[in-house]
């Protein structure tokens, strides 16, 4: 399968690598194309003002200066120009640290995914839990179980799709089954923590991020904390509420 490999950790990173090497020995035809330096918390934001710059490391490594949404549009023109020659597959990670609940909004990774699924390229984001990097190897290779899946039942998927994606941090036979799930949710985020400079200036660190409802059964967030399966959350691109349409309809009246 041809593949379009990204992440916002950047392109240097333990998991982007041992998936490209997973990916490659299995003999998929695998480029990466990911930020110089970790972009996370970029979302699917993009550079708008200032000119960026796409080095090639060789001849199937990529980096650019700019962010996960970035990378993703520069690899498809660049490397794959037209639309009738776009990859089969982008897969964006893997992440070192979970995306789940409101991360969907905040993620670069899953940003990165966002943008190809926007150029009708269907998409993964994957991400594992924190902790052992050694266990890279273990999540890439049921990234690579997930993608034999994908080709067999290629028949059965007719457009381009999104998929949040959270592999547990364990090794490879413990893990359990792909399971679909929705996004689980969190408590707010915690108070943004004030520090002060040398020179007398406040300065200010996002809070971490709140506790996980894990009674909610079937979420990403319950699936992750509670089992040793992978969680699958399919997401729409374009998060539109019908349920509004018809009060904003009453605007004119």
């Amino acid at each position: 399968m041809r593949i379009l490999l990204t992440n916002d950790d950047g392109y240097r990173a333990a998991g982007i690598n041992e998936l490209f090497k997973v990916l490659r020995d299995s003999n998929h035809d695998v480029v990466i194309v990911a930020p110089e330096l970790n972009s996370s918390g970029a979302g699917q934001s993009i550079t708008v003002y200032n000119p960026i710059k796409f080095t090639q490391v060789n001849d199937r490594v990529f980096y650019v200066d700019s962010t996960p949404a970035d990378s993703v549009r520069m690899g498809l023109q660049l490397i794959y120009g037209a639309v009738d020659n776009y990859p089969e597959l982008l897969i964006s990670g893997i992440n070192d640290g979970e995306n789940i609940s409101e991360d969907v909004f905040y993620s670069g990774t899953v940003g990165a995914a966002k943008e190809g699924a926007l150029h009708g390229v269907s998409s993964i984001a994957v991400s594992t839990l924190s902790g052992n990097i050694n266990l890279m190897h273990d999540a890439a290779k049921k990234v690579l179980d997930l993608i034999t899946k994908i080709e067999r039942n290629k028949l059965l998927i007719n457009n381009a799709f999104l998929w949040n994606i959270n592999i547990p941090n364990t090794s490879y036979d413990q893990m359990g089954v792909f399971e679909v799930t929705a996004l689980g949710k969190r408590a707010l985020h915690k108070p943004m923590i004030k520090q002060i400079t040398p020179r007398g200036m406040p300065i200010y660190w996002q809070g971490q991020v709140g506790e996980p409802e894990q009674t909610q059964s079937g979420t990403d967030v319950q699936v992750l904390f509670n089992t040793k399966n992978i969680s699958i959350t399919p997401l729409k691109l374009f998060p539109i509420d019908y349920s509004q349409m018809s009060v904003v309809s009453l605007l004119n009246n």
